[in-house]
């Protein structure tokens, strides 16, 4: 009991001290100078401390909250109108974090309360401050789900994300069984239930493949903290993510051998049967299977994705069932050549076959045509690729401390890196690269965890009362690479809301218009910054004025062309006129302009306002088709 503590190695297992090294008994002299200036501060060691921390933080965030209406916003989004109690919480949860790792022995429990906090803190921010549900794909997918569940049928030839209705049916099935009219209801806490899945998946993945360690609850907060992507939304893909961690976890946990950190080498022809029992193989092998299964009719990118993985496990001889990642493909292609053949069908060489190897079509859709807007947009940009390139950088520090500890196998590099030939194959709509981090993340998060664990080993074999500078400035590393990468995660997140959040009048506006078009009218908005298919979906036409009007900057221009192709009732909202202020350095009284000429033609007439909130009739039928609307959602 008066023994001095050990500190724990890197790979997280406690070395006996032999009896002939035991320190001995200080003498009562000694005492003194022990607890003296030198000796390590006994508050950072209390139990409580961390905990205290962490509960001030939550009070900080209560006490900062405050609605945020989009019209405050500007080109850097949410961050500038965060309040300064609700910035101070994010570091003081990170030190109680970082103060329980530094422990003897971390206790979990305490550190599944500090990582829901986390959670909670970086996802629920938008929804608590926001007056509606963000993002018009959201309510889009709300949209969908409805019209499966009032059809019982998808939407043919309508929209390609009903080529892969795996999700749009669940929640059909979940809101007609629950009685609700729609899902709408869902779609404002979605990104906090979705992540907050992924970060347990990540956890559960990190103890599979790095085993119980400290690295193994760094990983998940490494996620949390840099997840800036915002795929968590209501969507195919915020779910399909956390079927791919729970197979990834499963593969790891009872299908592999050796481990991804194990310095062995493993051959192909020569595989090691896993630990675990073979009824746990037989099952985690099923539950793989299903998942797969349920990502072919889910999602366009994921199971190929998870069948590349398993494939690169089996290729460097680390997974015990080399039938696996071939019947996951199979799934896959067997459904986009038959279940999802509307999409391709016609289209197969324009859309699929010829972006195949095109890298500068995807730098370009990806990250060049995206530097636009003004200086707070730009540093939003700016920003998201910083966090990449860190976590990037991060794990390639890891991965070399552990080639250091005689990690012989490029396996995990290799599933770091697998996630970005996605580019090569495909753009993805300009959002590729955007995916492709996405789907790294978990990985990445494996080596970057195990170099913030060394930082935290040091400090651990450092003494207090003879170092304490060096092991001030060690404890920091985590803690500044924890918060800075929250804090742009913030910044991140958030930097759309001046035109991807909406408030109550918005949501009226586009209801009133939706409601009142007879079938086959037509109702848009100038840009995609308000939701208007959540209702109707196939019945009335919904699309953006800037699919068949490029120039909208240009008023005189903007007038001509909707007198000429416009919709029968335009939907104006403050959102889309901050769109155009940000991309197209519009002046803040255009809506007032705009509105006022079309309503000087005699063409448009005002028959809703609510606030900024403003639907516009047109006097003659629109024409039925016009060249660019897409004739749909788009």
């Amino acid at each position: 009991m008066n023994s001095p503590t050990r500190y724990i190695p890197v790979l997280g297992r406690l070395t006996p001290t032999p009896p002939s090294a035991e320190p001995k008994p200080p003498d009562t002299p000694e005492q003194p100078r022990r607890q003296g200036r030198g000796a390590r501060p006994a508050l950072l060691a209390d139990p409580f401390f961390g905990p205290g921390l962490a509960a001030v933080s939550v009070i900080l965030w209560i006490i900062g909250l405050h609605p945020v209406a989009p019209e405050q916003l500007g080109g850097a989004g949410l961050v500038a109108e965060l309040s300064v109690p609700l910035l101070l919480s994010y570091p003081l949860l990170v030190a109680a974090v970082v103060l329980e790792l530094l422990r003897y022995q971390p206790r979990n429990w305490v550190l599944s309360c500090y990582t829901t906090l986390g959670v909670l803190g970086v996802y629920a921010l938008q929804p608590a401050v926001e007056q509606v549900a963000r993002l018009p794909v959201a309510w889009l997918h709300a949209g969908f789900a409805d019209y499966i569940a009032t059809h019982g049928d998808i939407l043919h030839n309508y929209d390609a994300r009903f080529s892969w209705a795996g999700f749009f049916s669940l929640v059909a099935m979940i809101t007609k069984a629950a009685g609700l009219p729609n899902a709408i209801g869902l779609l404002n806490w979605a990104p906090v239930v979705l992540s907050g899945l992924s970060v347990l998946g990540v956890r559960a993945m990190a103890v599979s493949a790095l085993g119980n360690r400290r690295a193994s609850w760094l990983a998940p907060w490494i996620f949390l903290a840099a997840n800036w992507t915002e795929q968590d939304y209501f969507s195919p893909q915020g779910t399909a993510m956390v079927l791919l961690l729970a197979a990834l976890t499963l593969t790891f946990r009872h299908l592999v051998r050796p481990r991804l950190t194990e310095p062995v080498k493993a051959r192909l022809r020569a595989r090691l049967a896993p630990r675990s029992s073979p009824k746990a193989r037989l099952v985690a092998q099923g539950a793989v299977v299903l998942i797969g299964l349920a990502l072919a009719v889910t999602h366009q990118l994921t199971p190929f994705l998870l069948g590349a993985l398993l494939l690169l496990l089996l290729l460097f001889g680390r997974l015990w069932s080399a039938w696996l990642p071939f019947l996951v493909l199979g799934a896959a292609v067997v459904w986009f050549s038959l279940g999802a053949s509307e999409f391709w069908s016609g289209q197969l060489i324009q859309m699929i076959l010829s972006p195949l190897g095109d890298l500068s079509s995807s730098v370009d859709q990806g990250i060049v045509s995206r530097f636009a807007g003004d200086i707070g947009h730009l540093v939003v940009l700016v920003t998201r690729i910083g966090i990449c390139a860190f976590v990037v950088l991060l794990a390639a520090a890891g991965i070399v401390l552990m080639r250091r500890d005689s990690l012989r196998s490029w396996l995990l590099p290799a599933l770091c890196v697998s996630p970005f030939a996605i580019a090569v194959a495909q753009p993805y709509g300009g959002e590729v690269f955007m995916r492709c981090f996405l789907f790294a993340l978990p990985l990445l998060a494996l080596p970057a965890s195990i170099a913030l664990e060394r930082v935290i080993t040091l400090v651990r074999r450092l003494r207090w009362r003879s170092r304490p500078s060096r092991t001030i400035a060690l404890v920091a590393v985590p803690w500044v690479v924890i918060t800075g990468l929250i804090a742009g995660t913030v910044t991140a997140r958030g930097g759309n809301d001046a035109y991807t959040s909406f408030t109550t009048s918005d949501i009226a506006a586009a209801t009133w218009a939706v409601e009142r078009a007879h079938p086959g009218q037509r109702v848009d908005s100038l840009v995609n910054s308000v939701p208007l298919s959540f209702l109707r979906v196939g019945e009335v036409s919904q699309y953006e004025v800037d699919g068949y009007c490029p120039n909208l900057g240009n008023l005189p221009t903007l007038v001509d062309c909707i007198r000429t192709d416009g919709p029968d009732y335009l939907v104006l909202t403050g959102p889309q006129f901050a769109y155009l202020k940000i991309f197209d350095q519009v002046p803040a009284h255009f809506g007032e302009e705009l509105t006022a000429q079309l309503e000087g033609t005699g063409l448009y007439r005002m028959v809703f306002r609510d606030g900024t909130s403003m639907v516009l009739a047109r006097a003659t039928p629109a024409q039925e088709v016009v060249t660019g609307s897409g004739g749909g959602t788009g």
